[in-house]
């Protein structure tokens, strides 16, 4: 379980709930709530009422006209796909200490809970003007205490536990980064070669610090705040030292080794550097030949994009230098004739207003000549993937495959029927279908996954809408050993035929 606070964009005052609460209730599409409570709203504690509340919040919210900050407080329950439905009394017990957590139980809420994503999740939105005082509460330290009361919850309703021994922190630039390029990101490799490795307990002073990590080609400087390791060789990559762990954040090294002092210069450390960083292709495909491959694209390209920059470079100079001589000779030419000075003026002007509608033309020509270039770059590493795949290449199907994690009914047959379901499609382009009991299933490219316990009757759910789906065509079953021995006799019984069991 995940509590996480949503920050607004901006924090200037307004109702953000008149957005909000219609965004929980039905999106841009259809119904999504599955799963609907209001919270110190006497009488108005149904879904019909929901209207109704909202209009009850804005008017205690416009009775507080001096603050100028947002009035809105959302929150978001996020859990593992593997955890089971809570009942409706345990959610609602949830929200509430969720709520509360902050200082925000005697303000008036509303949560709903959507079902059409891979987990589920509760939004909460919360109005921060209290009912009575309209005096508005600006809960202080939410995320520390939101991850104090997640790890109580998921050991009290028997939910999976998250680790949270270990701060792991990937900026959106390092995510993009690998996402882009399929290769590690300097922060993941600081992460795993610095943070991991490196005992500080066995340095004493900010000179060792230097030059242990003058050994990977790194620099630690001064970067705002805080602290940043930068790479000696290339400025452009660095990370915070925070994301190597807790205890390299700039606070806990003062505390070790006192005030920061300044490292070798970059020149310096380049020479002492025996283990740099260097791009490496993720994932654990990354001898199949694919990311060579796509690196030769990229280097094809960027050689075919010079070739043609230098092209079109020397067939610019020549319109350009052409352009040039051709108005030269007709300033030559006038200047040439035995005329009077007045009649020369009068050329001479017109001669350049058509100077300056030539020009006007060369540039939009040499526009349209830069638009015509063949751009024959294979794209971002995500898009190579799927253009390979597109073609059938199996090892870029494997590496775009999502792996289950829970218990898995699939079919080898590719033409199967659809199995109809009220609930959408999620991100990743499978249908969770919510089963009554508590039980959902996910539904994606010729397989049925369980998500949660393996209990008795979610698994014979599961080998019945596999029944629906597959017919008795052969299927493929993967998981535990233990849940595979049950699932094959629900499945015989069904007269499903079992053409491989797969240990996971």
């Amino acid at each position: 379980m995940i509590i996480t606070p949503k920050r607004p964009r901006n924090n200037r005052a307004g109702s953000r709930i008149s957005q909000l609460v219609p965004y929980m209730l039905k999106g841009k599409g259809g119904e999504r709530c599955t799963w609907y409570m209001a919270g110190n709203l006497e009488a108005l504690d149904r879904r019909e009422d929901a209207e109704l509340a909202l209009s009850v919040i804005k008017l205690v919210q416009e009775g507080n006209v001096r603050t100028k900050r947002d009035k809105t407080y959302h929150a978001v329950i996020s859990f593992h796909p593997n955890d089971r439905k809570l009942a409706d009394s345990e959610l609602e017990d949830v929200v509430r200490r969720t709520v509360a957590a902050v200082g925000l139980q005697e303000h008036q809420y509303i949560a709903v809970r959507h079902s059409d994503q891979e987990h589920e999740h509760v939004h909460i939105a919360v109005n921060k003007i209290h009912l009575v005082t309209l005096k508005i509460h600006h809960p202080f330290r939410d995320i520390p205490l939101f991850k104090v009361l997640a790890g109580e919850l998921e050991k009290e309703l028997g939910l999976h536990q998250v680790d949270r021994s270990v701060t792991r922190i990937d900026s959106d630039r390092s995510r993009d980064y690998e996402s882009a390029r399929g290769v590690q990101s300097f922060s993941r490799w600081a992460r795993s070669r610095i943070g991991e490795k490196v005992d500080l307990d066995g340095i004493s002073n900010w000179n060792q610090l230097h030059a242990r990590l003058a050994v990977h080609g790194v620099r630690m400087v001064r970067r705002g705040n805080g602290l940043a390791l930068v790479d000696s060789t290339r400025g452009d990559l660095a990370c915070k030292a925070s994301s190597l762990g807790r205890h390299w954040s700039k606070q806990r090294l003062c505390e070790r080794f006192g005030d920061f002092i300044p490292g070798p210069a970059a020149e310096h450390v380049a020479t002492m550097s025996r283990e740099a960083y260097r791009p490496e292709p993720l994932g654990p495909l990354r001898d199949d030949g694919l990311w060579r491959e796509y690196q030769d694209a990229l280097g094809a390209a960027r050689a075919r994009r010079d070739e043609q920059r230098e092209a079109l470079s020397s067939k610019v100079d020549t319109a350009q230098a052409a352009h040039r001589r051709h108005f030269k000779f007709r300033h030559h030419a006038i200047a040439a004739m035995p005329i009077p000075g007045r009649e020369k003026h009068k050329l001479y002007k017109m001669l350049s207003f058509e100077k300056k509608a030539a020009e006007r033309r060369l540039r939009a020509t040499i526009k349209r000549w830069r638009t015509l270039g063949v751009n024959t770059h294979p794209g971002s590493w995500k898009e190579f993937l799927a253009a390979r795949a597109g073609h059938g290449d199996q090892r870029a199907i494997r590496r775009l495959a999502r792996k289950p994690g829970g218990l898995v009914i699939k079919s080898r047959e590719k033409q199967v029927r659809a199995l109809p379901s009220r609930s959408g499609r999620t991100s990743r382009g499978s249908i969770v279908h919510n089963m009554p009991n508590g039980v959902r299933l996910r539904e994606s490219a010729g397989s049925i996954e369980l998500l949660g316990e393996a209990r008795e009757g979610a698994l014979e759910q599961l080998v019945s809408v596999a029944k629906q789906r597959f017919g008795t065509k052969e299927v493929t079953l993967q998981g535990s050993t233990r849940a595979q021995e049950r699932l094959a006799e629900l499945a015989a019984d069904q007269g499903l035929e079992i053409a491989e069991e797969r240990q996971r």
